[in-house]
């Protein structure tokens, strides 16, 4: 009996687990996708990531190369003073954007300029050569010697006419002599001193106060070129598009970190990053290429370009689509266009979008 009921309740646990288990299968939902995917229209294109850019002209023309965003950085490390314009401010090149606190070059400069009237005070000084004072007693100083001279020549005289008579000695004669050598001496030196004097001052003297004067003018002009190199100015006119720097910060000399990024927003083009394998699709004649951008997200729209240039450069391909078959072990080609969106859709710099070339085959064909 035993045995009959332990086969029996095997069955039924049996049963029970097979009627669990197709209970509990859940059948996956078919959710329709959120929006379709990005196909491209030609039948033989190039599809590749484009960044859209301020482009700065008109397609063609030399305005159109003068695109791309400005990162504007400090010239140094320093304090942030001042902010004179912030984000979507419209500015024209030169115009300031920040300044940097200068007043350490500023005393400097104070110091600088106090050193020129000293410095141009020695010229006039010298310009001023002689003094009329200073004549008289170089003057009195050579009559003097001059009569000191004839007083021991005068002298020699009688003591040479003792010496032939034999009231003298020969001793005596030498001193007279080496007096009279000394006086001749003193009087070619006053003679020597009061026409150094009436000469006015000396020619290189004159050289080097001047070159001192040069030397104290160029201080303070490149104190003044310091200090007004701390007011940072618009590279070129545009739109401020971003500001990272407030009063008070420490300003960088970092790119990474710039203070603003500036760009002229009065038409957009966008950088098509073209694979290096897939250069070869890419046509020779540009002159009637064809492409187009099409936007991502929630709005998908296709906006037409113009083609700007190629830059026949291969670079590291730097700016991802996050694909997971996408390559970053490749270069790409960068090719420029320009677009005009409509009016009705926002694009701004930075933004990414699909960018699809003809390659000459359309998908019909």
């Amino acid at each position: 009996m035993v045995k009959y009921l332990t086969i029996l309740l095997s069955i039924s646990g049996l049963a029970v687990g097979v009627w669990a288990v197709s209970e509990s299968k859940v059948v996956p939902l078919d959710v329709p996708l959120a929006r379709e995917a990005s196909v491209n229209p030609f039948g033989r294109g190039i599809a590749s990531l484009g960044i859209l850019e301020p482009g700065g002209g008109t397609a063609g023309s030399a305005g159109g190369s003068g695109g791309k965003v400005v990162n504007v950085v400090a010239p140094q490390p320093g304090l942030v003073a001042e902010v004179f314009v912030d984000v979507g401010d419209k500015v024209e090149a030169g115009e300031p954007l920040f300044q940097l606190d200068a007043r350490i070059l500023e005393a400097d400069l104070v110091r600088a300029k106090a050193a020129v009237p000293a410095a141009q005070a020695e010229i006039e000084r010298w310009k001023a050569l002689p003094r009329a004072e200073d004549v008289p007693p170089l003057e009195s100083a050579v009559r003097a010697a001059e009569a000191r001279l004839k007083e021991r020549q005068e002298v020699l005289r009688f003591t040479e006419a003792a010496d032939r008579s034999g009231a003298s000695t020969q001793r005596d004669l030498v001193t007279l002599r080496l007096g009279v050598d000394e006086n001749k001496a003193g009087l070619e030196r006053a003679t020597a001193d009061l026409a150094k004097l009436k000469a006015g001052g000396w020619a290189p003297d004159l050289m080097i106060f001047e070159a001192n004067l040069a030397q104290r003018n160029a201080e303070v002009a490149a104190l003044e070129t310091l200090i007004a190199r701390q007011t940072v100015r618009a590279p070129k006119g545009g739109t401020i598009l971003r500001r990272s720097v407030e009063p008070g910060e420490y300003a960088l000399t970092d790119p990474t970190r710039s203070a603003f990024i500036l760009g002229d927003l009065s038409t957009l083009n966008v950088r098509a990053q073209v694979d290096e394998e897939d250069l070869a699709l890419l046509p020779v004649d540009t002159s009637n290429l064809r492409a187009v951008a099409r936007t991502r997200g929630s709005v998908v729209r296709d906006i037409p370009v113009t083609l700007v240039r190629v830059e026949p450069f291969a670079r590291p391909k730097t700016d991802l689509t996050g694909a997971n078959i996408e390559r970053t072990d490749t270069r790409v080609i960068d090719v420029v266009f320009q677009m005009q969106p409509p009016p009705d859709l926002r694009l701004v710099p930075g933004q990414a979008v699909d960018v699809y070339i003809d390659g000459g085959i359309d998908a019909g064909k």
